[in-house]
């Protein structure tokens, strides 16, 4: 079993790359969601992807409207 360690506000936690969902950047951190729950590390988006040993960061490009259109 692998496990990455990363550095959060508390204490660091260990996470096994195997178990992750998804990275997701958020207004001060990112947040690693895996199957039991998510975890706000302080690494970059790219650096937690890199650690978890993704070959190629796929990113959402889908672009997100500011309001609803009223059609």
């Amino acid at each position: 079993m692998q496990l990455v360690k990363f550095t959060t506000d508390d204490t660091p936690v260990f996470i096994n790359p195997a178990f992750v969902v998804s990275v997701r950047k958020g207004m001060k951190d990112t947040a690693i969601q895996t199957t039991a729950g998510t975890v706000a590390v302080r690494e970059s988006v790219e650096v937690a992807v890199r650690l978890l040993g993704a070959g190629e960061l796929a990113r959402d490009v889908t672009p997100s409207l500011p309001r609803p259109i009223d059609l």
